[in-house]
């Protein structure tokens, strides 16, 4: 584990989230990451409700439902302890449902979930998490060429990419495919909408290194009448992007 990390042994057995802070655009942030089993063993740590509706789930989606869920009360535990207690849900928008005063999110991809929570009651999270591409046969399948950035990315973030050889090309894509997942997470409780990925433009900073932030204009027409201040981070774990960001209402002058 990194500096800063601990683990939560209150889960079965090779299930143990790993517990670290947020970075600090989401104040008192909290996040959990898991493993996601194939054998249904972790779902003896969800409540009757959650453990009802994970079977209602297809078989290709419910366990990294079951991880998904391990990783948020671990996030709230780490919160505070008491918002860790009953079932949590969906919300009709398919976010995690949790008690008031936290704002949370969930996101998986293949062998991991992830969750982040923060003490917040009038802004809203968001968290996604890739696989980085690279040689390994696993990482194969996620291939970015050109044109599938073009469809992700507006005309500016395209030309801020465009010279990098194929590799760096598609890291800087699916990094900003990542960032983009957090934001629509995160002001989705706002505009309570699909929002496309050309409504949300990226400025990334700190590109070379393992952790950085991403400047966030939103392009949606919602801005008009509610301006929306959104910061995101991201970082790389290992072979994965970890990408989180928050929403609030913009105070006007």
């Amino acid at each position: 584990m990194s500096q800063g990390e601990y683990s939560d042994g209150d889960v079965t057995a090779g299930h143990t989230p790993i517990v670290r802070r947020a970075p600090d655009v989401v104040p008192g942030g909290m996040i959990a990451l898991v493993p996601i089993g194939r054998d249904g063993s972790a779902a003896s740590a969800l409540e009757p409700l959650e453990a009802e509706l994970a079977q209602s789930l297809p078989p290709a989606r419910r366990d990294a439902f079951i991880a998904g869920r391990v990783a948020l009360r671990a996030a709230l535990r780490a919160v505070d302890p008491a918002m860790s207690r009953g079932a949590l849900l969906r919300t009709s928008r398919g976010g995690p449902k949790v008690p008031a005063g936290i704002s949370a999110s969930v996101s998986h991809k293949r062998a991991r979930a992830i969750a982040l929570a923060a003490p917040l009651r009038d802004a809203h999270v968001g968290v996604d998490l890739e696989a980085r591409p690279g040689d390994d046969a696993r990482l194969a399948d996620w291939n970015a060429p050109r044109s599938l950035a073009r469809r992700i990315l507006t005309a500016r973030e395209f030309e801020a990419i465009a010279d990098l050889d194929a590799l760096a090309h598609r890291e800087a894509t699916l990094l900003r495919f990542a960032l983009k997942e957090a934001v629509y997470k995160a002001i989705d409780p706002f505009v309570q909408r699909h929002v496309r990925f050309t409504e949300v433009e990226l400025r990334v900073q700190h590109e070379t290194s393992h952790v950085g932030v991403a400047e966030v204009q939103l392009l949606t027409p919602e801005m008009a009448r509610e301006p929306l201040m959104v910061q995101s981070a991201w970082w790389l774990d290992e072979g994965w992007i970890v990408a989180i960001a928050v929403s609030r209402r913009a105070t006007l002058p």
